[in-house]
């Protein structure tokens, strides 16, 4: 049998942006920086995942409209993950009947982030962002579903409408969330490499916060801010300077990675709720299970021996030993 499964900072420029100074050394790499503009009353998450995502290509086998949109979901993972409480985690859902199927990602407080595409082999040629809006096709869901503690899920969802992740996202933000957010993702090639650098920007309003300074920062947004910002080598508090403007205080800045809690154990726990019924068959045809993460692509076997060790606790349990 073989079954995939899921592992367990300048002068003002025009619109009153500011310019990023050039990125310092030490600087580069995937990260999470967090804080609150506490004069206006807002919260900012910044998350670079360049790394990540052309790591994820390459693990995945990503064509390039796929590596675009599944960039895009990781940066906004890394947003989402940002705003949880605790050790929750968060998971970020799309599904469209265009030729991607879908994705998933997957993220936490700490930093942590993966996922997967459902049609990894998917490219246009041309326009990248044109290109990832034909893969979506013209209808869809992009769900959130968060942990709330105690082994509690909450789920909610939109139908896509814009057909970009980052403007679908914004929709869900207003729609579940009903706080006032300004969001955008940006995937800025470098020289030859489409993927040459991905963020994502998030800024809400906190209660009693400024309202007019949200619709600012979404028209700075709108008009190509953070991209700008990227694309000029900003630094993560750069570019929340370049966005936001002044008075940001750094609350937390954390490293970002890909990474996954797949286990030979949670391999098995995955045999054996296929029940005995199940395990008989592969035993009965394959005589071994072969796990494959969809996360990460590790590999776990169950040999024969262990296939009937499992079956002999089902039957154990059931009462039929």
């Amino acid at each position: 049998m073989t079954e995939r499964t899921p592992g367990d900072r300048a002068p003002e420029t025009a619109a009153g942006e500011r310019s990023p100074a050039p990125r310092r050394h030490g600087e580069r790499g995937d990260r999470v920086c967090r804080g609150l503009v506490p004069n206006l009353g807002l919260r900012v998450v910044f998350a670079r995942v360049g790394d990540t995502a052309r790591m994820s290509r390459v693990l995945h086998g990503l064509y390039p409209t796929s590596a675009r949109l599944f960039a895009e979901a990781l940066a906004a993972g890394a947003l989402l993950g940002a705003l949880q409480k605790d050790e929750n985690r968060v998971n970020l859902q799309l599904e469209c009947d265009g030729p991607l199927g879908g994705l998933f990602v997957d993220a936490d407080v700490a930093g942590n982030v993966r996922g997967y595409v459902r049609h990894p082999r998917v490219s246009f040629p041309g326009d990248a962002a044109l290109g990832a809006r034909a893969a979506l096709g013209g209808r869809g869901f992009l769900s959130v579903v968060r942990e709330v503690g105690a082994g509690n899920f909450y789920r909610s969802a939109v139908e896509l409408e814009a057909l970009d992740l980052a403007g679908d996202l914004r929709r869900w933000f207003a729609a579940s969330e009903q706080v006032a957010t300004a969001l955008d993702l940006a995937v800025v090639p470098r020289g030859d490499e489409p993927l040459g650098d991905v963020a994502g920007l998030l800024v809400q309003r906190l209660p009693d916060g400024d309202g007019a300074a949200v619709e600012e920062v979404r028209a700075r947004l709108a008009a190509g801010a953070l991209a700008r910002a990227v694309a000029a080598g900003a630094s993560a508090q750069d570019a929340i300077r370049a966005v936001v403007g002044d008075g940001f205080e750094l609350l937390g800045d954390l490293e970002l990675a890909y990474r996954c809690g797949c286990s030979q154990e949670r391999a098995r726990v995955a045999v054996s709720a296929l029940g005995r019924e199940g395990i008989a068959d592969v035993l009965a045809k394959e005589r071994q299970a072969v796990i494959t993460c969809e996360f990460c692509r590790s590999r776990y076997v169950v040999p024969e021996a262990e296939l009937r060790d499992l079956a002999r606790r089902l039957a154990e349990r059931d009462g039929d030993a």
